[in-house]
C-alpha cells in the first residue's frame, strides 16, 4: 500500500476551500492503497478521509457516489461521500480526481479477535447491502473479470524470475478451473467486491461502517460472498470453519443463496484468491517505490488460499461452508 500523489498544504487548502470545510489544521498521508493516495485531513470543521486517483474516472466516482448516496438513505453502513460547495462528488486536483469522506467512527479487527458473532454479523450486512441494492439501476462491469487476470498470468509467465514465471503458470491452472467451476446464470447486482479485513469499521462487535467501494461493481452475489470468505476465514495457512458457517448464517438471515449459487461457491473463491495473488505480486511484490512510501502485502498468503481451494475442491468447500 502506498501513497503515489503527494499533496502539499497549498493543494489542501485549496480542497477545503472547495468544500467550504474551514481553514486546514492537520494533514497527514495514509499509506494504505495499491491505486490511490488517501489521507486524514483535520479542519475547522471536522476530520475527513480525502482519496486522491489519477485511474479513476469521473464516470467511475459518479457511479460511486450514486450507490453511497443509495446506502445512506437506506441506512446501511456506507461512509459519507462530502460534496464541494458546487454540489459535485469529486474535485479535479493536482493531475487526478480527490473525493472527500467523513471520518468514520469505529475500529478495524485484527484477526486475533474475530469470532463467529463477528463473522454472523458481517454476513448480514453483506446480505442487507446486495438485498438494498437491488432498486440501483447504476452499472459498472467488474474491472478485474477472469479475462483481465488471465491476461496478468500471462505477462507474469513472461517474467524473468524463474519463481514468479513458475507461479503464474500454477495460477493460470487454478484459473481455468475456477472458470469451469463458475456458472453464468447465477443472480447478478451491485458488490462491494473488496471486503477486507481494512475496509471494515466495527464499533464492539457491530459493523458501523463498509468502506472503499472503488471496486463496488455488477457482478455475481456469489462473488462477493466468496471475496468476503476468503478474507475474513482464512489463518494460519487453512480455513476456519466456524467462522466460514458463521458467515453464510449471517448473509442469509437477509438473502439465501439459491442452488446454483451454493454450487458455484467453490469457483468464485478459487477465482478470488487468483485474482488477489496476481494483483498483489503486480501492485507489490514488482512495485518500484521506496519502502517509506509502500506498506506491502504479501501476494504468498492468498496464494496459500489457492492451493487451500484447489485441494479441498468443491466437496470441501461445501463441507467447509455448510451450504
Amino acid at each position: 500500500m502506498a501513497l503515489y500523489t503527494l499533496l502539499d498544504a497549498a493543494a489542501f487548502n485549496l480542497l477545503a476551500e472547495a468544500y467550504g470545510l474551514g481553514p486546514v489544521r492537520e494533514f497527514i498521508g495514509i499509506p494504505q492503497g495499491s491505486i490511490n493516495s488517501n489521507y486524514r485531513l483535520v479542519t475547522a470543521s471536522g476530520r475527513f478521509f480525502v482519496r486522491h486517483t489519477t485511474v479513476r474516472s469521473a464516470e467511475v466516482l459518479r457511479f460511486e457516489a450514486e450507490l453511497l448516496s443509495l446506502l445512506n438513505e437506506s441506512h446501511c453502513p456506507a461512509p459519507r461521500l462530502v460534496s464541494t460547495r458546487e454540489g459535485a462528488p469529486f474535485l479535479e486536483l493536482e493531475g487526478g480526481r480527490v473525493s472527500v469522506f467523513a471520518w468514520l467512527a469505529g475500529e478495524e479487527l485484527t484477526r486475533a479477535q474475530l469470532t463467529p458473532e463477528h463473522l454472523e454479523s458481517l454476513g448480514l450486512e453483506l446480505g442487507k447491502l446486495h438485498r438494498v441494492t437491488l432498486s440501483f439501476s447504476g452499472s459498472r462491469p467488474n474491472p478485474y473479470g477472469p479475462e483481465v487476470v488471465g491476461g496478468w498470468l500471462e505477462e507474469l509467465g513472461r517474467h524473468p524470475d524463474a519463481e514468479l514465471s513458475s507461479i503464474a503458470g500454477e495460477l493460470q491452472g487454478y484459473l481455468a478451473r475456477a472458470e469451469s467451476a463458475r456458472g453464468g446464470l447465477e443472480p447478478r447486482g451491485i458488490i462491494h467486491a473488496d471486503l477486507f479485513m481494512d475496509n471494515v469499521k466495527w464499533l464492539g462487535d457491530r459493523v458501523s461502517a463498509f468502506f472503499d467501494f472503488e471496486m463496488a461493481c455488477r457482478d455475481f452475489y456469489a462473488l462477493d460472498v466468496a471475496i468476503t470468505l476468503n478474507a475474513w476465514c482464512f489463518d494460519n495457512g487453512a480455513y476456519r470453519p466456524e467462522l466460514c458457517r458463521a458467515l453464510l448464517r449471517g448473509y442469509q438471515v437477509e438473502r439465501s443463496l439459491v442452488p446454483v449459487e451454493r454450487e458455484s461457491l467453490f469457483g468464485h473463491a478459487l477465482f478470488g484468491a487468483v485474482r488477489y495473488t496476481a494483483s498483489r505480486i503486480r501492485d507489490f511484490h514488482l512495485s518500484g517505490l521506496p519502502p517509506d512510501k509502500l506498506a506491502p502485502k504479501d501476494f504468498r498468503t492468498y496464494l496459500a488460499r489457492s492451493r487451500a481451494l484447489a485441494h479441498m475442491g468443491p466437496e470441501g468447500l461445501r463441507a467447509l461452508t455448510g451450504v
